[in-house]
């Protein structure tokens, strides 16, 4: 063989090397956008080529908004269809229940607990009476009324089992969309997705992203302007905010996080923004910390492993802000 020719060999062989490793490591990304969750849900996923063709990533990507369809279905508070809606509307008190509800019931009553109540998802028939689409201030009267069936206390549940009063209604608009998210997650993973994120209205996970993202947190007053930014790799970031779903009277600010012991609005802060290992967790921690006075707040946060928060307060007329003592290593701008 010419000397020629064993360079050409050579030359296609190395063509041929690199052609092989690029395509070992050539990374398919599919992102798609639904309305789920009465809110704008968005998934990014990336896989590499050996698991999962672009074709089949876009399949996979569906069955997740499936998925979460399905999860909506079980846990809306509105949905008359609803597993928790015919809990709710039942005559019944006694219900078996499978792991997800059990999941969701036993961080809540956790949070419940260290909240000295303040964290409640047995407050339905007090949210109820809030009604933002009408922007109507309940009579104090019906809000009282509510408040006598309420109490997470007056619950009872096992693995299996749940044990609620009839004129208890159980809201799990606190947590339900980070549980939702999480099972996300999970599917995605099961199904060889290397990295992936998930953005359902601002409550948002992160899988195993390559390199760090930025994350901005809303400044609570002016829409359009970044108030801190956070770099995140693999957890999981839920903001509650009074700006989310609120109505306006008389120069007043009403909005949907209602605090159990007064019937009204809590107003000890204006944004609460929470990092955790899970959606879950991060989602009903942003809603307790938000109902309590910020101090505490924080000093509770510092307690808590794996847990991470920026709460934000009017001081004076000015925003404010207090963290948890590890922030530091996500925060970026504040």
């Amino acid at each position: 063989m010419k000397k020629k020719d064993l360079l050409k060999i050579f030359v296609l062989v190395v063509v041929v090397g690199f052609s092989a490793l690029f395509f070992l490591n050539r990374q398919n990304t599919v992102e798609k956008t639904r309305f789920l969750l009465d809110t704008i849900v968005d998934i990014s996923v990336t896989a590499k080529n050996k698991n999962c063709t672009e074709k089949k990533l876009k399949t996979i990507v569906d069955s997740t908004f499936s998925l979460i369809l399905k999860y909506e279905k079980k846990f809306s508070y509105f949905l008359k269809d609803s597993k928790l809606w015919e809990m709710n509307n039942s005559e019944k008190d006694n219900f078996s229940i499978d792991s997800d509800f059990y999941e969701m019931l036993k961080l809540s009553s956790e949070v419940y607990s260290e909240t000295d109540s303040l964290y409640d998802i047995s407050i339905g028939s007090l949210t109820e009476l809030w009604d933002f689409d009408k922007v109507h201030i309940p009579s104090l009267d019906s809000i009282e009324f509510a408040q006598n069936n309420i109490g997470f206390h007056k619950i009872k549940f096992s693995e299996n089992q749940l044990y609620k009063p009839k004129e208890i209604k159980i809201n799990l608009g606190s947590v339900a969309k980070g549980f939702i998210i999480d099972k996300a997650i999970t599917f995605l993973k099961d199904n060889k997705v290397e990295s992936a994120i998930i953005n359902a209205g601002g409550d948002i996970r992160i899988l195993d992203y390559p390199k760090p993202l930025r994350v901005g947190i809303q400044n609570p007053r002016k829409q359009s302007e970044v108030i801190a930014v956070l770099t995140m790799q693999n957890s999981a970031v839920v903001t509650s905010g009074d700006y989310e779903r609120y109505f306006e009277i008389d120069g007043q600010i009403y909005h949907h996080i209602v605090n159990p012991k007064t019937g009204f609005p809590a107003y000890n802060s204006i944004s609460v923004t929470v990092i955790a290992s899970s959606a879950t967790i991060a989602d009903a921690y942003s809603t307790a910390l938000f109902l309590m006075e910020p101090d505490d707040a924080i000093e509770l946060t510092n307690t808590i492993e794996n847990i991470e928060a920026i709460i934000f307060y009017f001081e004076d007329d000015e925003i404010v802000n207090l963290k948890s003592n590890g922030l530091k290593e996500y925060l970026i701008k504040d």
